[in-house]
C-alpha cells in the first residue's frame, strides 16, 4: 500500500515523468501479487478445480467428471514390486472433492461455475454404487496377462484403474467387497446433490450401516488386536461383506492364517473373481466411523443407529490414548482423526463434546512456531501442508461449535498454506498429501495423493476464515 501512496504523491505534486509512475504502479501491483489475500488465493483454486476436472473418458485409464489422484508405492514391497506412482481412479478421491464443493457451493450459491462440476462428478460417483452402497474401485475386466485360473476371462473385478499389479495374488486381494467409508462419502455427495439440484435421488439409510457391527463376532483383524482398539465395540465396520467366521476365535488363529495366507487352508486366502476382505476379518477404523456419523447426522439419522454409542465409544478411546497417528487404519496422517472427528461434531454429532475438547488441546500443543502441523517423519517426510490443512479445518469446525481456539492459531495456518500456495496464471493449488493408505501392513508405504483434494480441502478453508475474519 505505501506505493500506491507514493504514486498519489508524485501526482499531486506533478513532479513526475510517465516512467516514474509507470514504475511506482508495477511495482504497487507487484508488491500486491506477491501478497495475495486469502480470498485471492480462494478463487484461484476454485479456477484450478474446474480446470481439473477431467472432461474425457479413457476406459480404464481416466473418467469424466473426476480429478486426477496418484496411487504412490513409496518403497519396494515383496508381492507389489517396485517403487511406483500411477494414476488411479477412485470413488474416495472424487466423492471428498465433490463434498469440499458442495459445501463451498452451499455456502455462497454465487459460485454458479461450480454446478456443471458438481453435476459431472456426482454422475461419475455412481459408477462405483452398488444398492446405495459404494466400492473404492470401478469393476474392470482382469489385467491380459492374468486371467485368474482359467476363468472366463470376460468376468469382472475391482482393481486400480493404471496401476501395474503383476502376481494373481495381489490381483486377487485387490478384488475388494463395497466398504462402509467410500458409501458414507457417495452418500454425503447424493444429499448434497439433492440439496443444489433440487432432486431426489435415493441414498443408504442408517439400518445398511447398522448391518455390519462391531458386535457377536467370532473374528478380529490383526490389527485391532495388537493396537488395541476396544473388543465387541458395536462400531461399524469397514467392509460391507461378510467375513470368515471361526469356531472360537483366538490370536493364534489368526497367526496361523496370516502364515498360511497363500494356501486355500487359510481364512485369509483371497479366491478368485469373489470379493476379499482384507485378510479376511473386517476391521474397525476411527475415521471410517467418524465419516459414518457425519453423513448420518447430516441427514438426521445419526440417532436412529444402532451403531452411534459404539462408534462414538472407539473415536473416545481413540482420543483419550492419544492414538493421533496409529489408531486408523487406513489413515496415517496423525491430523486425520482431529478433522475427522472435529467435523461430525460440528455437524450435530453433540456427543463428541468431550473428545473435541481433547482434539482442541492435541491441535494448540503441537501446532509449530510458524504455524505448520507435522505428522510421523515416514509419512509422506511428515506432510506437514495435508497436516496443517486437516488441523486447521479442525480449528474452524471446534471454533464454531464454542471449543476454545485463539484468533493467532487459525491465522497462523492460513498464513503458513499462503506461503506453501503454488499460483500461476490465475491458478492456485498446493502440493496433494496422504489423504488415504492401504492399510495394515501398507498403511505407511502404499499411499493415495492428489493436488485437486488438498486444494479443494484448503480452498473450504480460505472461505470460512474471509467470511469470519
Amino acid at each position: 500500500m505505501p506505493t500506491f501512496i507514493a504514486t498519489y504523491l508524485l501526482l499531486k505534486s506533478r513532479k513526475f515523468s510517465v516512467r516514474s509512475c509507470i514504475f511506482c504502479l508495477s511495482v504497487s501491483f507487484t508488491t500486491f501479487a506477491q501478497n495475495p489475500t486469502p480470498q485471492q488465493i480462494f478463487q484461484e483454486s476454485i479456477n484450478f478445480l474446474i480446470q481439473t476436472q477431467c472432461d474425457s473418458t479413457i476406459a480404464g485409464k481416466q473418467y469424466a467428471g473426476e480429478w486426477p489422484v496418484y496411487m504412490n508405492l513409496i518403497e519396494p514391497y515383496l508381492f507389489i514390486g517396485k517403487k511406483q506412482k500411477a494414476r488411479d481412479s477412485n470413488c474416495f478421491n472424487i466423492s471428498a472433492i465433490h463434498n469440499f464443493l458442495s459445501e463451498i457451493y452451499l455456502h455462497d450459491t454465487t459460485l454458479s461455475a461450480l454446478k456443471p462440476v458438481l453435476l459431472k462428478a456426482f454422475h461419475e460417483i455412481q459408477t462405483y454404487q452398488v444398492d446405495h452402497r459404494y466400492n473404492f474401485w470401478k469393476l474392470l475386466p482382469t489385467p491380459r496377462n492374468h486371467r485368474m485360473f482359467g476363468k472366463d476371462p470376460h468376468l469382472l473385478v475391482r482393481r486400480p484403474t493404471n496401476y501395474p499389479l503383476k502376481s494373481r495374488f495381489i490381483n486377487k486381494t485387490a478384488n475388494v467387497p463395497e466398504d462402509a467409508d467410500d458409501t458414507a462419502l457417495a452418500n454425503t455427495a447424493t444429499y448434497y446433490h439433492n440439496q443444489i439440484f433440487n432432486d431426489s435421488v435415493k441414498a443408504l439409510s442408517y439400518a445398511g450401516f447398522d448391518e455390519y457391527l462391531d458386535k457377536k463376532r467370532k473374528n478380529r483383524n490383526w490389527y485391532n488386536f495388537m493396537l488395541p482398539s476396544p473388543r465387541q465395540s458395536g462400531a461399524y465396520l469397514t467392509w460391507h461383506h461378510q467375513e470368515y467366521e471361526y469356531d472360537h476365535w483366538t490370536p493364534v488363529t489368526t497367526y496361523f492364517s496370516l502364515l498360511f495366507i497363500f494356501t486355500p487352508f487359510s481364512s485369509a486366502y483371497p479366491v478368485a473373481y469373489q470379493p476379499w476382505i482384507p485378510f479376511g476379518a473386517n476391521d474397525v477404523d476411527v475415521v471410517v466411523n467418524s465419516n459414518i456419523l457425519n453423513y448420518l447426522s447430516l441427514t438426521s439419522q445419526v440417532n436412529q443407529s444402532v451403531g452411534k454409542s459404539g462408534a462414538i465409544k472407539v473415536i473416545e478411546h481413540s482420543v483419550r490414548k492419544n492414538l493421533w497417528s496409529t489408531a486408523a487404519v487406513y489413515y496415517p496422517n496423525s491430523y486425520h482423526i482431529d478433522y475427522a472427528v472435529a467435523k461430525a461434531y460440528h455437524n450435530g454429532v453433540e456427543e463428541l463434546g468431550n473428545a473435541a475438547k481433547k482434539i482442541a488441546k492435541h491441535l494448540l500443543e503441537t501446532q509449530q512456531a510458524n504455524g505448520s502441523f507435522e505428522s510421523k517423519p515416514w509419512v509422506n517426510k511428515k506432510d506437514i501442508i495435508q497436516s496443517t490443512a486437516y488441523a486447521l479445518h479442525a480449528m474452524l469446525d471446534l471454533r464454531d461449535k464454542g471449543v476454545a481456539i485463539p484468533d493467532e492459531n487459525i491465522r497462523k495456518a492460513i498464513d503458513f498454506l499462503v506461503s506453501k500456495a503454488q499460483r500461476a496464471n490465475g491458478l492456485c493449488h498446493w502440493e496433494g498429501g496422504v489423504y488415504f493408505s492401504g492399510g495394515t501392513l501398507l498403511r505407511n508405504i502404499l499411499i493415495w495423493q492428489s493436488d485437486a483434494y488438498t486444494t479443494a480441502l484448503i480452498a473450504k478453508c480460505f472461505q470460512r476464515y474471509d467470511k469470519v475474519y
